[in-house]
């Protein structure tokens, strides 16, 4: 089955074995982030939330 992410629009193809295939066989409409974007958001949340340093 072949995806696309949501963020970047890089298409990808998925197998059985993926944990997010059964999402997409019961719903065609679901969202689907790609490992990149998955990680490149969690980076930038967790920047986020560190205190700001002092001059």
């Amino acid at each position: 089955m072949q995806v696309r992410c949501m963020l970047c629009g890089k298409k990808e193809d998925i197998t059985p074995e993926n944990v997010d295939y059964k999402k997409f066989e019961d719903n065609p409409k679901a969202v689907y982030i790609c490992t990149l974007c998955s990680a490149r958001t969690f980076h930038e949340a967790k920047e986020g939330q560190k205190p700001i340093k002092p001059m």
